[in-house]
């Protein structure tokens, strides 16, 4: 495979803070009871002192730290928003996360750091762990928050998992794209040899759209299909009432839409109606897949097909 594109390389990563915001306790203590856990005390110290933080790299490619809620007044609670409790229960919403995680940081590309139980199912153990969107895995990193001011590496099992920020891409089955539109980003990781691409809006991950091959074209009708790949992405097979799939035409793109009444995800995929060699798959949530919608039809304008 053919891949050429601007980007940055990559850089070891050093504790960059945003300016520090002190939170009150009880803020925690409300988090501890939404969630139905216990935060190591180790956690919360650092956090009562410093409300969040990044691990920032030159190439963009950071992990930020989420923060505790904080609702004592409008501007903390404008820049806490990215918080706990909502970070934790969108990365539930992936079927592979692990059960009673808790996401505290992201790296922009779907990854997590996370909190584990102890024995207890309650208490979150000190150490820090990495989990892997693609594949589920999880990975120490850290005996304790203290300890995540060094470079994370991404192996998984005998695996070497690279990341690098894209600004154009052009690939050998037809997909170009010679700017990467604002506010998206892209990212290729690369897992024995295979790359994978992804956009996100910013540095967030509430809505990641990948770059897929060899779009199905004989089961575009068929509902069935889309509402098992569903089922099958998200790994939520009960309660499936109340689905919709629904078919429009978007800048000559064929679009499909699964989405529910009782579950957060929303998955989208655009066929362009010029190839059927590479297709896009947008998964998002329900509250905001409208918005992200229309940032998506920014990232469809600036793609162009090459027919070679």
């Amino acid at each position: 495979m053919k891949i050429s594109g601007n980007y940055a390389t990559d850089t070891k990563p050093e504790v960059k803070s945003q300016m520090p915001f002190p939170i009150d306790i009880k803020y925690i203590t409300e988090t501890e009871k939404e969630l139905g856990v216990i935060f190591p005390d180790s956690f919360k110290a650092k956090m009562i002192k410093e409300n969040g933080g990044e691990l920032m790299t030159d190439d963009d490619n950071d992990w930020q730290i989420f923060p505790f809620f904080d609702k004592s007044d409008k501007k903390r609670i404008s820049r806490t928003s990215n918080h706990i409790i909502s970070e934790t229960k969108y990365a539930r919403s992936w079927g592979n996360f692990p059960r009673n995680g808790v996401a505290i940081a992201s790296n922009g590309s779907g990854d997590f750091l996370i909190l584990l139980p102890t024995k207890n199912d309650k208490k979150l153990n000190d150490e820090i762990f990495t989990w892997f969107h693609e594949t589920g895995k999880v990975e120490k990193v850290a005996n304790s928050v203290e300890e995540i001011n060094f470079s994370i590496s991404r192996p998984i099992g005998k695996t070497q998992v690279k990341k690098r920020k894209l600004n154009s891409l052009k690939t050998d089955y037809g997909f170009c794209l010679d700017k990467v539109p604002s506010p998206w980003n892209l990212i290729e990781t690369i897992v024995n040899n295979n790359a994978v691409y992804t956009f996100q809006i910013g540095k967030g991950t509430d809505c990641i759209v990948s770059l897929e091959t060899s779009f199905p074209t004989q089961q575009l009708e068929n509902d069935k299909y889309w509402l098992d790949l569903w089922i099958s992405e998200t790994e939520l097979n009960f309660n499936l009432e109340g689905f919709i799939v629904e078919r429009s035409e978007v800048k000559n793109y064929s679009c499909i839409v699964v989405k529910s009444k009782k579950w957060t995800p929303v998955f989208y995929w655009f066929k362009s109606n010029l190839t059927d060699k590479w297709y896009l798959r947008m998964k998002t949530g329900k509250s905001r897949h409208n918005s992200d919608f229309n940032e998506f039809i920014k990232l469809l304008d600036s793609i162009r097909i090459d027919k070679q």
